[in-house]
């Protein structure tokens, strides 16, 4: 088989593969985890059930890869903000920016993974843990760029992880608002950081 042909191949494998994770992401979003057949998912990316088996174990080794990826791509977003800004300011209205671009839709299908994940009754132990870690690891290094903002002058006072927390919570809950419709906005970062910088009369 000529070198060609075997990029083929591997570039239809590639497409499939994610074919069937785009698919899942929406399903497991919408209905949950324990509610999302395997077959409902390879309907859904029009391959067949059997295909599914070529690139995943079960629901649950595809679930997991999914979610560890989604938060790699969040470590990924920070480590790309940190080395193109120094401002710590920058930093997070980047990381903000990224968060709320692309598809909505998709944006809250991912945000509602992690946090199935996170509370998560139906993973074992070990791979729930690692999955959480994850996440914290995410929460510690927004708490280290608040921290060295503070340092800077840019952020007010307080616990780091503590304004961290806030922080993530106004990005997430913006996101799932916008999603409901209930009073669609365009998400500026300037304004949902403006709860962490530190006004001229507070001094530096």
């Amino acid at each position: 088989m000529s070198h060609g042909s075997i990029e083929r191949l591997k570039e239809i494998r590639d497409t499939r593969q994610q074919q069937l994770k785009d698919a899942a992401i929406e399903l497991f979003g919408m209905k949950g985890y324990a509610a999302t057949k395997i077959s409902e998912i390879t309907d859904k990316a029009k391959l067949s059930h059997g295909l599914f088996y070529h690139y995943f174990k079960s629901k649950e080794d595809l679930y997991v890869q999914l979610i560890h990826e989604l938060v790699d791509i969040v470590l990924d977003t920070i480590d790309d903000a940190e080395q193109k800004h120094k401002s710590p300011l920058k930093q997070l209205e980047r990381l903000t920016e990224v968060t709320h671009s692309g598809s909505l839709r998709d944006g809250v299908h991912r945000h509602i993974l992690i946090m199935q994940a996170l509370y998560s009754d139906h993973l074992p132990q070990e791979v729930k843990l690692g999955i959480v870690n994850k996440y914290r690891t995410i929460m510690d290094r927004i708490a280290v760029i608040i921290e060295k903002g503070q340092i800077a002058g840019e952020f007010i006072d307080g616990d780091p992880e503590e304004l961290a927390v806030y922080h993530v919570s106004l990005v997430h809950g913006l996101l799932l608002s916008n999603a409901r419709k209930l009073v669609p906005i365009d998400v500026s970062a300037s304004k949902v950081l403006r709860q962490l910088m530190r006004s001229p009369e507070q001094g530096g």
